[in-house]
């Protein structure tokens, strides 16, 4: 009788602490990291740590979180707490996890006849992470030309190049107008070029970034912004790339003519 007792002890003080333990996991993207976790019996809240730093406390029901914004090739000790009202902890689980990256080369295929005179049927990027000491983590793009050959056209300039902000004639054979007019070109659709052009301003985060150009043509300011952002879908690296105006320069930058994907460049990643 008395080994039947202790046996029931043990199998109930067993089945408690499975049902009430806390199973959490980690899933890392480029710039993001996914929680999935079980409920736990009596917590009321779900609080997220990033080593001693708190994250954020999610109300019981909630079971998953993407925490995004986060730098790629990093690595994270994050832990999740099962708490009760009282803000007891229930129970604990600790994770290390590394996010990954962006790299690789992109490629849109033009899926239709609407190729701007043949310079648009495709466009192929390759994608760098690259450090700066001052202002982080940002990402280097390079397009690749038909030949093979490679022009950076973000960032055009370097963080510490005292020329950016400068007006540069649009014939300039400079590394940074060079790899300006052959990105310009592709996208015209007219016969009209501008005569200068400036680098306005530039933002950039860990999965997107922004190029504000100014140019002048036929007199007239106007006005353009190049914008990429990185995306996961169905678990595929996909990069979205879009150059767009207002007023004259809108009218004739290059619109993407694949049915059902919008204005982006909506780019499969094909290799490392």
């Amino acid at each position: 009788m008395k080994r039947i007792s202790v046996l029931l002890l043990i199998l109930i003080l067993a089945a408690s602490f499975a049902f009430a333990s806390l199973d959490a996991k980690a899933y890392a993207e480029p710039s993001a990291i996914c929680f999935t976790w079980n409920a736990v019996e009596g917590a009321s809240f779900y609080d997220i740590y990033n080593g001693q730093d708190f994250i954020v406390r999610l109300p019981e029901g909630t079971y998953s979180y993407r925490l995004g914004n986060l730098p790629s090739n990093t690595e994270y000790s994050f832990s999740i707490a099962a708490r009760d009202e009282a803000n007891n902890t229930l129970d604990a689980s600790f994770m290390t996890v590394t996010t990954d990256s962006w790299d690789g080369i992109y490629e849109w295929i033009n899926q239709t006849d609407d190729d701007n005179n043949g310079k648009m049927k495709s466009v192929k990027l390759r994608i760098e992470t690259a450090t700066d000491p001052s202002f982080g983590q940002y990402h280097l793009i390079y397009m690749i030309m038909d030949d093979g050959t490679e022009a950076k056209i973000f960032p055009l300039y370097d963080f510490d190049d005292p020329a950016s902000g400068e007006w540069v004639d649009y014939k300039d054979d400079s590394t940074v107008g060079t790899s300006y007019r052959l990105n310009a070109d592709r996208l015209n659709t007219s016969i009209f070029k501008p005569s200068k052009w400036r680098l306005d301003s530039v933002s950039i985060g860990y999965d997107s970034g922004k190029a504000y150009i100014q140019s002048r043509a036929l007199g007239l300011a106007v006005d353009s912004v190049s914008s990429y952002r990185f995306f996961m879908e169905d678990g595929e690296k996909k990069m979205a790339f879009l150059t767009s105006g207002a007023g004259m320069a809108e009218s004739i930058l290059f619109k993407n003519p694949n049915p059902g994907e919008g204005d982006e460049l909506i780019m499969n990643r094909i290799s490392d």
